[in-house]
């Protein structure tokens, strides 16, 4: 076994992380704790970090999302209020997110329902706009959150299919 490849792989492993620690420094020598790794960072003084604690019902995890079923009501409520227990098991189940559509700014637009069919076969890809959405939940249980949109069932069979087009 030839151990002199071994010493120069390994002290150039040990010459790029002293390099790349010096590069990458937080900046305490200097007592300015601003990291200057991040261009954004050194630019604008403010760590790309955003949010730390996730509240449900006022923000979702996409994962959280994702396989969420969707509830539909034509009856009026006010998202604010909790509703009486039982509430949302007298609405129509109308399908689970399967996708969500998300602008180039960052925005989510709309989140993409899986309607209709039996066992997937036969369902449509509806993409309802995330405005459109309301999360609710019941007196019973104010932890769990359920989301419903307002609509008709008339108006939900008629939405136009989802249209996947690649891009040019």
């Amino acid at each position: 076994m030839r151990i002199a490849p071994i010493l120069a792989g390994s002290a150039f492993a040990l010459m790029s992380a002293a390099a790349f620690a010096a590069s990458h420094t937080d900046g305490s020598e200097t007592g300015d704790a601003t990291r200057t790794f991040d261009a954004d960072v050194a630019t604008t003084g403010t760590p790309p970090f955003s949010t730390t604690t996730i509240q449900y019902g006022e923000k979702y995890l996409a994962t959280t999302l994702i396989g969420t079923t969707v509830h539909a009501t034509e009856v009026e409520f006010d998202a604010m209020t909790p509703l009486a227990a039982g509430t949302v098991a007298e609405w129509d189940e109308i399908g689970e997110i399967g996708d969500m559509i998300i602008g180039v700014d960052g925005t989510l637009e709309a989140v993409v329902i899986d309607v209709g069919g039996f066992l997937g076969i036969g369902a449509k890809e509806v993409a309802v706009d995330w405005a459109a959405l309301e999360g609710v939940r019941e007196e019973d249980d104010p932890s769990e959150w359920f989301l419903v949109v307002t609509i008709t069932q008339d108006a939900l069979e008629a939405a136009p299919e989802l249209e996947r087009v690649p891009a040019e």
